[in-house]
Parts: C-alpha cells; structure tokens; sequence
C-alpha cells in the first residue's frame, strides 16, 4: 500500500518489530529516511492482522514463537528479519518462507532499502517456484487423465495404445479442448 505524502512523493508503510524499544525506534528512524512512513508493533500486534504494508523489519536477539509467526503469518509481506542467533535449520525455514536473514542486528547506518529490495526479489523468486510446481503437478495430473482415458478406450474399444491415443488427440482437436479436459470429461463420463 503507497499513500502520497503532501510533497507529491509515494510513501509506502513499513511495520517494525524489536524485542529492544531502542533498536524499533532505529529502525523506524532508518524507514522514515528512506521516504517510508513506520509503525512499530508489539508482540500483541505483530500477531494481529492489521494495514496493509509493503514490508516488514524485525530485529531480535532470539526468535522467540511469536517472532516467528509473526513472520511466517504474512506471506504477501516482504519481511526483513536482523538477528544473529539463528540455527542453520531455522535459517532454512525462514528463507522458505521468504523471510530475508541479516546474520548480525541493524546498525545505525544499515541499508534497510537494500535488504527490502532483497526481501522482495526473494518473494518473487519464491512464488515463481510455487507457480511452477503448480504447473508442473497439473500437468501430471492431466497425464495421469490421458493415460486413464487411453487404457479405457483401448478396453472398451479393442484399440492399441497409439490408436486410442490418436483418438484421444483427433476428438480433443475437434471440440477444441486440451488433451488432459476431454480425457477427464471422458473419464467422468464413463464413470457415471
């Protein structure tokens, strides 16, 4: 969500969390340099669905439950989490989960845009996997029509292999459907 400042400018909202009150107000002093309006949020709130934002900053010394959901809870959020306690495992997860780790906690002069921009491009890259894979287990499930289809044909019909195929592939061609939509009409067809 980007509202537009007095000046004219975009100013997205960033949601900040940090077990220290200082390292939060650090952080929102860092945002608000950026161009970024900030709100800090307790644990009760990190918790909360709330506004609509464009990222969020953690910084902990340890990652505590709520931390964790927190972070796991807000998929849509690029999510920038400081901390330098972390085992190799829950880097592991939290990186699935499109969370971007900074081994070491936010410093005065830390390029937050910088690890934002790396939080985003993870999600990216992140949701580009999940949409393969979808596409991927779809067109095995569709495969998995086909060759149904075929064997009943090839059954019911006395047909070979490269026959029923061929049916298969002249009737989808025919209606204009995809291979896989007619052997799954067909199969519920003959199911009932």
């Amino acid at each position: 969500m980007s509202l537009t400042s007095p000046g004219g400018a975009n100013r997205s909202l960033l949601l900040i969390h940090a077990d220290d009150p200082q390292q939060a107000n650090r952080l929102a002093v860092l945002g608000s340099h950026y161009g970024h309006r900030t709100r800090i949020l307790d644990r009760r709130a990190l918790l909360a669905e709330g506004e609509a934002a464009d990222g969020l900053l953690i910084s902990c010394r340890h990652l505590s439950a709520e931390i964790r959901i927190g972070l796991i809870e807000r998929p849509a959020l690029a999510k920038v989490l400081f901390c330098s306690r972390l085992s190799v495992a829950e880097q592991e997860v939290l990186l699935a989960k499109g969370v971007w780790l900074v081994p070491h906690g936010c410093s005065e002069q830390e390029r937050i845009e910088s690890w934002l921009t790396l939080a985003r491009q993870l999600q990216m890259v992140l949701g580009d996997g999940v949409r393969r894979e979808q596409d991927l287990q779809q067109q095995l499930e569709e495969r998995r029509w086909v060759e149904q289809a075929k064997g009943q044909l090839m059954q019911r019909h006395a047909l070979s292999e490269e026959a029923a195929y061929q049916l298969l592939r002249k009737t989808a061609m025919d209606q204009g459907k995809s291979l896989g939509v007619l052997a799954r009409q067909l199969l519920q067809l003959l199911a009932s």
